[in-house]
C-alpha cells in the first residue's frame, strides 16, 4: 500500500511535469513574437496561467498549472514613416474595415495598394470599406489621393472621393486572429473617435526585441530547473523500488 510519502514523491513528478508542459507552451508565444517583431501592426502576446489543485488522498492538495487564455499587448507600436501615400498608420485606438468572403474582418495593418479594378485593399488583397461600408475605387489617373487625419480621401485636383472609417471595440481582447493581421470579432465594432489616420507612415510591431530575447533566456533556466527536479525525482523512486525488491 503507498505511503503518503510515495504519493508526495508521485506528484512531485507530475506537477513539475505539468510546468514544463506550460513553459513550453509559452516559449512557443515568445519565439512567435520574436519572429513578428518586423511584422507590421504586430501586438505581442502573452499565456495566461492559473493553478489548478487537486485532491491527492491526504490532507494536502497537489497544486498543478495551467494556461487558460491568451493575453494581447495592446500597446500603440511606434508609427515609421514610409513616403507611400497608400500607407497608413493609425494613431491611438481604431482598426481599417475589411472586407471578406467569410465576413467582415479588422485590421491596424495600414500598408494599402490599389488592385486590378482600382478598389483600396488591404495587406491581404481584400476591399477596406469607408464609412458607408462600401468598397473604395480610386483612378490611377486621379494622381496620388490626400488622406486627412480623419480618414477623408481626397484628389490631387481636391474632389473628395470617400471617407475611411475606424472603429473600435469595447474589449480588443475578445478579438481574433485569422488570415494575415486580420481580426474577427461577435462584438459589434463602433465608431473610434480616438483614432486619426497618418499618411505615408504605417505602425511597427510594439516588440521590444532585448524583452523577448531575456524572457527567453528566463524560461529556458527555468525549463531546466523543472527537468532536474523530474530528474531527481525519479531517482527517488528508482531507489524506492529497489529497496522495496531488496525486502521482498
Amino acid at each position: 500500500m503507498a505511503t503518503a510519502k510515495d504519493v508526495a514523491m508521485e506528484n512531485a513528478g507530475y506537477i513539475s511535469l505539468s510546468r514544463q508542459v506550460a513553459m513550453q507552451r509559452q516559449m512557443d508565444v515568445i519565439a512567435n513574437n520574436l519572429a513578428n517583431m518586423n511584422t507590421t501592426a504586430f501586438r505581442g502576446e502573452n499565456i495566461l496561467f492559473e493553478e489548478y489543485l487537486v485532491n491527492t488522498g491526504s490532507q494536502n492538495k497537489a497544486s498543478f498549472v495551467q494556461d487558460y487564455g491568451m493575453l494581447r499587448d495592446t500597446r500603440e507600436g511606434e508609427l515609421r514613416p514610409t513616403g507611400r501615400p497608400l500607407d497608413l498608420a493609425i494613431s491611438g485606438k481604431g482598426f481599417f474595415q475589411v472586407d471578406t468572403p467569410q465576413g467582415p474582418r479588422f485590421s491596424r495593418n495600414g500598408q494599402l495598394r490599389l488592385d486590378a479594378d482600382g478598389k483600396l485593399v488591404s495587406n491581404e488583397g481584400y476591399p477596406i470599406m469607408d464609412d458607408r461600408k462600401r468598397p473604395i475605387v480610386l483612378s490611377q489617373a486621379d494622381g496620388s489621393p490626400t488622406i486627412s487625419k480623419d480618414g477623408t480621401i481626397a484628389t490631387a485636383l481636391g474632389a473628395k472621393v470617400a471617407r475611411i472609417e475606424l472603429v473600435k471595440f469595447d474589449n480588443e481582447q475578445n478579438l481574433k486572429k485569422t488570415e494575415g493581421s486580420l481580426y474577427t470579432t461577435d462584438e459589434a465594432p463602433k465608431p473610434s473617435i480616438e483614432g486619426v489616420l497618418a499618411q505615408g507612415m504605417i505602425e511597427s510591431s510594439n516588440i521590444a526585441p532585448v524583452v523577448e530575447m531575456t524572457r527567453m533566456i528566463e524560461l529556458s533556466r527555468s525549463y531546466q530547473t523543472a527537468q532536474k527536479l523530474l530528474e531527481n525525482d525519479h531517482d527517488r523512486l528508482r531507489k524506492a523500488v529497489e529497496r522495496l525488491a531488496r525486502v521482498a
